[in-house]
């Protein structure tokens, strides 16, 4: 957990440190004080130095931390040697801070370059500003589907996407190329039963499906028989030309 510490305070250590390590601690508190914070004078560091004894390492370690002011709410030894990173941290800017300001402000000018190198894009598109949760657009929604006799649903997101389905079924080009056709509408209670008479909206539900299979099978038939007369014209004779009603070569 303190490798980012100790790569910025490069100490010379490799697969970071134990803490555990009673040797490996006072060891690293040691650098701490010799190489970046050096609150205490050469010969003041005398006990520090004694990492072998914990009998006079110790007390010399719990007078360091009255001397720099160590927080009292500390309580591992993880805790402490964090504060001491970052108090040591501080310290290493504080006497490099030309070294380092430079980077910073370079860092921070070259991330300002990238955010305004950056292409703003506008779009185009209406649909991109709208809020498809708002209430008018809810409203207009069921409107919508109202006047193209779309059944209500409580979604309006789906009674939009049924209008539009209706839309571009019934309302494209080539539809309304195609004369509307007038009359009395198809008989829908006569004929021959489903078989859900005690049922009367089974049975009417019956009768529409029945109605939309034979739709569904005429639209088949009809592609199949589209299929049928590209082959004829791919695969015929070639000498033979129906429309001018003539066989044979000229």
């Amino acid at each position: 957990m303190f490798e980012r510490y100790l790569a910025a305070l490069e100490y010379p250590a490799e697969g970071g440190i134990n803490i555990d390590n009673p040797k490996e601690f006072r060891n690293i508190v040691l650098w701490l004080e010799d190489q970046k914070i050096r609150h205490y004078t050469i010969e003041d560091r005398a006990n520090l130095r004694k990492v072998g004894s914990s009998d006079e390492w110790d007390p010399a370690y719990v007078k360091y931390k009255l001397d720099l002011k160590f927080p009292t709410d500390l309580k591992s030894k993880s805790e402490e040697l964090t504060w001491l990173f970052l108090y040591a941290i501080k310290l290493e800017y504080s006497d490099n801070a030309d070294r380092y300001r430079p980077v910073t402000a370079a860092r921070k000018l070259d991330e300002e370059k990238k955010a305004t190198a950056a292409p703003e894009i506008k779009s185009t598109n209406p649909f991109d500003n709208i809020d498809f949760t708002s209430a008018d657009f809810e409203e207009g929604s069921r409107k919508l589907a109202e006047k193209l006799g779309v059944a209500y649903h409580p979604d309006h997101l789906v009674s939009l996407r049924a209008a539009g389905r209706v839309i571009s079924t019934q309302f494209n080009k080539e539809t309304l190329k195609e004369p509307i056709i007038t009359g009395k509408p198809f008989p829908l209670d006569e004929g021959a039963g489903m078989g859900f008479n005690k049922e009367p909206d089974m049975e009417k539900a019956a009768r529409i499906l029945r109605l939309l299979q034979i739709q569904s099978v005429r639209k088949l038939q009809t592609a199949i028989n589209e299929t049928i007369v590209s082959v004829q014209n791919i695969t015929a004779d070639p000498r033979t030309d129906t429309s001018l009603g003539k066989v044979g070569m000229k």
